[in-house]
């Protein structure tokens, strides 16, 4: 709770990052994914829940990092769902709509290290930049394109520099920085969000009824899912 509270002075400082790109690169589904991310925000939100300001500053300043892949739809949808999830629990938080508008969610997608071929790397250009463009297109905020050679040890100065400048020809070429949310009022990207976001809360409650994150973890329940989930 102290350290939460320390932050606030600093507009721009996220007190907690929550990361679930491990639990992808492990095996995990988009849906399960997101039902450990939402699981770990309420596991922090309850460590704090004695202190209204420093629930506040989580629910405003948390930054998620997610995977993002090569099927463009499904990480559309996935990072759509995160935003309905998270505003579905800061709703059964207290948080009314105003209190939600003003805490929009900042979201930090991360070409996904399962996407990455050692295999003739030259390929992970592409994955890379349909990874970009539909975390691009689904509103993150920050987007990490991963050099084509990450495969190989220390990326190159050639493949750090291809990583940025896929983002800048999206963002200059065509433009995806122009438009608010380009996937709106799409019936098959509503309907996908729409059931990835089921999908995840029904997990999501598998998780709270083991005693939440940090428990379904210590009793090897998470370990277990991404076992099946293989």
């Amino acid at each position: 709770t102290n350290l939460v509270s320390e932050t606030a002075r600093y507009s721009k400082i996220s007190p907690v990052g929550i990361d679930t790109s491990a639990y992808l690169d492990g095996g995990a589904t988009n849906a399960g994914e997101l039902a450990f991310a939402l699981a770990t925000f309420v596991q922090y939100l309850r460590a704090v829940e004695s202190d209204a300001d420093a629930v506040q500053l989580l629910a405003a300043r948390t930054e998620w990092t997610v995977g993002a892949g090569t099927d463009q739809f499904a990480t559309i949808a996935k990072l759509r769902a995160l935003r309905a999830l998270r505003d579905r629990v800061l709703e059964a938080s207290g948080f009314d709509e105003n209190a939600r508008s003003e805490a929009p969610i900042r979201l930090h997608a991360r070409l996904a290290d399962r996407e990455l071929t050692a295999v003739d790397p030259w390929v992970n250009l592409l994955r890379g930049t349909v990874g970009c463009f539909a975390a691009g297109v689904a509103g993150a905020d920050v987007v990490s394109v991963q050099p084509f050679d990450a495969r190989h040890g220390l990326p190159t100065r050639l493949s750090r520099r291809m990583a940025r400048n896929i983002q800048r020809i999206l963002i200059e070429e065509s433009r995806l920085d122009h438009v608010l949310d380009p996937a709106g009022g799409s019936w098959y990207v509503e309907q996908r969000t729409e059931a990835l976001a089921q999908l995840a809360w029904g997990i999501f409650q598998q998780i709270e009824a083991e005693g939440g994150m940090a428990a379904a973890v210590e009793s090897g329940w998470v370990t277990r899912h991404l076992g099946v989930a293989r």
